[in-house]
């Protein structure tokens, strides 16, 4: 009995763990959209000292303060989505567009755009499950977007 329970408690210790990672993974990413969409980090050439290595950074340290870390490199520009980079398990958008209004009429600007920031992360676990659960691992994503201030 005392190896089922050891299991079982492992396996209640893995979901909460997991739980609150996913948890710290949102809160980093809305950090960094909220960072990426005040007007000093609007990326583009009117304002060149905003990069999206800051705004990679700002969600690196947050999620640094407790203790996740994730796979990052130098932000490079997605060619095929304007305003995207992609910075390793970070990705930055700051002209994700959201509907505004359901029924548009014709010739009417019916979309506004976001910041928007997503983060994912591989974590281990305690107890792995290995081929008896199917469990090995997991990915976590954390998705935010903030509304643009420029």
């Amino acid at each position: 009995m005392l190896p089922v329970m050891a299991i079982f408690i492992l396996g209640a210790i893995d979901l909460r763990v997991i739980g609150r990672e996913h948890q710290v993974l949102q809160n980093a990413a809305r950090e960094g959209a909220r960072f990426s969409a005040l007007p000093a980090n609007n990326i583009d050439t009117s304002n060149p000292t905003a990069t999206a290595n800051a705004i990679r950074d700002k969600v690196i340290n947050y999620l640094a303060q407790e203790k996740i870390t994730v796979t990052a490199t130098g932000c490079t520009a997605d060619a095929t989505v304007p305003k995207q980079w992609n910075c390793g398990a970070i990705t930055i958008r700051q002209q994700y567009p959201i509907p505004i209004a359901v029924d548009c009429p014709p010739a009417t600007v019916c979309e506004d755009y976001v910041s928007s920031v997503a983060v994912t992360y591989n974590p281990s676990f305690l107890f792995s499950g290995g081929s008896l659960f199917q469990f090995n691992s997991v990915s976590l994503n954390g998705n935010s977007v903030f509304h643009n201030l420029y």
